[in-house]
């Protein structure tokens, strides 16, 4: 093992640090899925629509869950923490709480 020079991953360690993968998309994933899919179907009252909106939005979770499984998560947070203006990389910090009065 010391001459090989790779990283031997377990599959064990692989299947446990992966999320809840739902028909191959992360479950946060499904969820926002079907909640899109039911306001696509709520909005256009076409049982059609339900057919069609579903498996592509989908497809296009199962392509970039398959690159990162949590890439969902990542972007929620990525979102909740917010990103960096050019301000901040330059070393001056503002203050951006809107309920703040100063």
């Amino acid at each position: 093992m010391a001459g090989t020079g790779r990283l031997q991953a377990d599959p064990l360690f692989q299947g446990l640090a992966r999320p809840t993968m739902i028909m191959g998309v992360s479950y946060m994933y499904f969820v926002i899925n079907a909640m899109l899919t039911m306001i696509t179907y709520i909005n256009t009252r076409e049982f059609f629509m339900l057919l069609v909106v579903g498996p592509v939005i989908h497809g296009i979770g199962y392509l970039v869950c398959m690159k990162e499984p949590r890439a969902v998560e990542l972007l929620l947070l990525r979102s909740k923490e917010g990103y960096k203006s050019w301000n901040n990389i330059q070393g001056y910090h503002f203050h951006t709480n809107s309920y703040d009065p100063y």
